[in-house]
């Protein structure tokens, strides 16, 4: 562990703290963030979460479907976008699965539906 000085970069509020010896400053500053109380600070360390809780939630719907990796990629590069609302919602179906996102107003919700679909032509 070692002492080291990060900043807040949204209201430049500083902390001291220990931290591993591997730390760059970027992740003493990430921590620091996580600490301040500054409103926006709040905001920024709440999406952090929503991302990791929505990125966990997709990793485990996809962990034991075989075939279905590029949909797994496809929601998991959407999440940080959805999280900051540069897009709304995602859906994306193959094999009979849909999996999807969309904002709530306590996070992300992430959603996997499996169909089957019986039809018979003449």
């Amino acid at each position: 562990m070692k002492t080291a000085t990060g900043a807040c970069k949204f209201c430049g509020q500083t902390a001291v703290m220990e931290v591993p010896e591997e730390f760059t400053q970027e992740m003493i500053n990430e921590e620091v963030i996580k600490k301040c109380d500054c409103p926006e600070a709040q905001a920024f360390t709440k999406q952090q979460e929503e991302i990791a809780t929505a990125e966990g939630m997709i990793r485990d719907f996809f962990e034991d479907r075989e075939g279905m990796q590029a949909v797994k990629d496809i929601l998991l590069s959407a999440v940080e976008p959805l999280a900051r609302s540069e897009i709304g919602s995602i859906s994306i179906s193959k094999n009979g699965y849909t999996g999807s996102m969309k904002p709530t107003k306590d996070g992300i919700k992430v959603s996997l539906k499996y169909t089957t679909v019986e039809s018979v032509e003449s």
